[in-house]
């Protein structure tokens, strides 16, 4: 009787193929798995912020953030001071953490310093940058970084009125710490909502900063920031490069 069987070459040369396929997918299929994540973490965060928000607000009794206390009506002047501002958003942001579960007021080592890829000229201005704004970590490693940095534009309704900008980084200390990859930028409303930057109704006629123009579907993105309007327009996806 002859004994059917693979060879010692060939069972190698099956293994080498297999590990060549491995090497060649296994990238892209980690690439795709963690861009599957960013949406639904980002969505997650934006409502814990959202929600805390709220609560604030009925704490006080009032319907907008400026009317809490915590914030200067007139986005931190020069007449206002600087320490005065920050005092007073820090003050905001410990009030906020009332709601919200929170374990550090820090940037995670390092992460501060580090020279985030902010990208893009002009299209997307979304005032102060990462290293300049109030931080808390959440129990949760998501970091939200919090710029009070606008006079509210007192022609608006007050509920329609931008304060500010909101960066959330949905790995804390974990690298790359860029732009459109694990930090993510919000405009930030008197009644303590967000808006994704690059969103179509981020800003009333911002359309050099809208995610169509500055970070298509399947295309390298001219300005990441606006990458943030992208996925919460797509459905959560992740579809730019």
């Amino acid at each position: 009787m002859i004994k059917k069987g693979f060879t010692l070459a060939e069972v190698l040369i099956t293994l080498a193929i297999i590990g060549v396929v491995a090497a060649i997918t296994l990238p892209t299929l980690m690439s795709n798995t963690t861009n599957a994540q960013i949406g639904p973490k980002l969505a997650k965060a934006v409502s814990m912020f959202e929600q805390a928000n709220t609560a604030l607000l009925n704490d006080n009794s009032v319907d907008i953030l400026t009317d809490t206390g915590f914030l200067d009506s007139d986005g931190g002047s020069a007449d206002t001071g600087e320490e005065e501002s920050s005092a007073k958003l820090s003050a905001y942001v410990n009030a906020l953490s009332n709601h919200m579960k929170v374990a550090e007021y820090t940037y995670p080592a390092d992460v501060s310093q580090e020279a985030i890829d902010e990208s893009g000229e002009g299209g997307c201005e979304v005032g102060a940058a990462f290293s300049e704004g109030t931080p808390m970590i959440a129990n949760d490693g998501i970091l939200y970084v919090v710029n009070y940095d606008a006079t509210p534009d007192t022609t608006k309704a007050p509920h329609k009125q931008r304060i500010g900008n909101v960066y959330i980084d949905i790995n804390a200390a974990a690298k790359p710490n860029a732009i459109g990859t694990d930090i993510f930028v919000f405009s930030w409303w008197n009644d303590g909502s967000l808006r994704p930057v690059g969103s179509s109704n981020w800003a009333d006629s911002d359309t050099a900063c809208e995610w169509q123009t500055a970070c298509p579907n399947n295309s390298v993105a001219t300005d990441y920031k606006a990458c943030t309007g992208a996925i919460f327009e797509n459905n959560l996806k992740v579809l730019y490069k």
